[in-house]
């Protein structure tokens, strides 16, 4: 059984490393979560909210909707939460609550309370329901026969509370997809394991800072002092990199040599937290680029991403306030 993630391709980047000059980059960086949670928020606590499902058949592959496994949710949203060292403490309980609600039903406020009590909590987070709903697709590669596959929409519904309080403050619930080769040994076990397990694994993401692989574009050759600072680039030294690349910057008047040390320049200082650099080198890799040129293109392109960037960073300084870590 093979597996995909849907993934957007950055098209633009493709077409600009074919340009001559321009190499591929990738490196970790760390994202804000989609929700800021304040500082008191220190213990929080898992529970297995959703009403109890048939064991999923290993002979059996169904096209429609499923019912996830709320019990393997819950366990890898706690588990990835404690791996992420965000909050002090992370406690799971599959026990604590009837499994005989009906679907979707909000935690009543003296349940919340009496839950944070007895575990210790500042925060519940309830797995309410995951539903999943599969389909035969066809996926079509220029070249190549056309490949029947496994389309999966994962819908997980996760609410959190907080004591003395009536309605979740916040509720998760985005649609994710996967994609499998449609095998004859695909069944309903692995669909509904596989993708209860990536949810929590998505949910992780959402709520706390994570780490993210990142793809990005630079300006390789054409002189000396690029070429050395490529090397150096490559070996991981970004303050010699970025220190060549603007003397290199100072000492060019004008033309793409001073526009392509500029972009370099910006991905030097994202590389290490300086987003408003960043931002400002991109700005003067556009003023020093020709019109029309693949160096402007490259510059245009990258100055939208820094500036989502810079966004993002100022949520992430307020999310590790916690930590009194500082990405800018």
């Amino acid at each position: 059984m093979k597996k995909y993630k849907w993934i957007g391709m950055l098209l633009v980047a493709t077409v600009l490393v074919s340009c001559g000059g321009l190499q591929p980059f990738a490196f970790d960086q760390l994202c804000p979560a989609e929700v800021t949670f304040p500082e008191q928020v220190r213990t929080v606590a898992v529970v297995n909210h959703t009403p109890s499902i048939p064991s999923p058949k290993k002979t059996l592959l169904t096209l429609g909707r499923l019912d996830g496994d709320g019990k393997v949710l819950a366990e890898g949203l706690a588990g990835g939460l404690a791996d992420s060292r965000y909050f002090n403490q992370v406690i799971i309980s599959d026990s604590v609550l009837a499994q005989e609600q009906s679907t979707g039903e909000l935690l009543s406020q003296s349940a919340v309370d009496s839950l944070s009590q007895v575990l210790g909590a500042d925060m519940i987070f309830s797995i309410d329901h995951i539903q999943l709903l599969t389909e035969k697709k066809e996926i079509y590669y220029p070249g190549f026969v056309p490949m029947t596959a496994l389309s999966l929409k994962i819908r997980p519904v996760v609410r959190a509370y907080i004591p003395s309080r009536l309605m979740p403050v916040v509720t998760l619930n985005k649609v994710d997809s996967l994609l499998w080769d449609l095998s004859p040994s695909l069944s309903d076990y692995d669909v509904v394991n596989d993708a209860s397990t990536h949810a929590a694994h998505t949910l992780v993401n959402q709520l706390v800072p994570h780490w993210k692989n990142v793809e990005r574009i630079y300006f390789d050759g054409g002189n000396p002092d690029m070429r050395d600072a490529a090397v150096s680039l490559r070996e991981g030294d970004w303050e010699e990199a970025g220190r060549i690349w603007k003397n290199l910057y100072d000492s060019v008047k004008k033309g793409k040599l001073k526009s392509r040390a500029a972009f370099n320049m910006a991905l030097a200082c994202e590389v290490q937290g300086q987003m408003q650099e960043a931002v400002s080198w991109i700005e003067k890799a556009q003023k020093s680029a020709s019109p029309g040129s693949s160096e402007e293109r490259a510059a245009t392109f990258y100055s939208t991403i820094l500036k989502e960037q810079a966004k993002d960073y100022q949520l992430l300084n307020l999310q590790m306030g916690r930590f009194s870590h500082k990405f800018n």
